[in-house]
């Protein structure tokens, strides 16, 4: 019966680990994206540390020390996020894994006015209809 609940308790911490890493997945690109297209004079990375608190939540249970670091690249901004998950209700059982589960998720996210990609992408397009327009008559 201990085994049967020591592996019970290790499926949940499992199931907190591969949450953890999923949601901080999701939220390095989510900052990564948002910090690319953000306007104005402030850098990537202070966009990264004023809204990572924001973004993070409160949906990180069963994780704790949640982080996120940038740096830019050219126009590449590159967000990384780590946090463990908590492990700590087995006491000193046998199986017990010994420190913390580390994770750890990378996302990029290039800075592009998309807006004037578009429209130049348009006003090509405009242009080659009129060129082919004019090749007809």
């Amino acid at each position: 019966m201990p085994m049967v609940i020591c592996v019970m308790a290790l499926l949940v911490y499992f199931s907190f680990f591969l949450y953890g890493r999923c949601v901080l997945a999701q939220d390095s690109y989510v900052l990564a994206f948002r910090a690319a297209a953000s306007r104005g004079d402030e850098p990537p990375s202070s966009y990264v540390s004023e809204n990572a608190e924001n973004v993070a939540g409160r949906k990180y249970f069963g994780s704790r020390s949640i982080s996120f670091e940038t740096s830019v690249s050219g126009k590449e901004v590159r967000v990384t996020g780590t946090g463990e998950a908590k492990h700590g209700a087995m006491g000193s059982y046998f199986l017990k894994p010994r420190g913390p589960w580390g994770y750890r998720a990378e996302a990029r996210a290039a800075q592009r006015q998309y807006a004037g990609h578009i429209r130049k992408l348009t006003r090509l397009k405009d242009i080659g209809k009129e060129i082919l327009d004019i090749g007809e008559k």
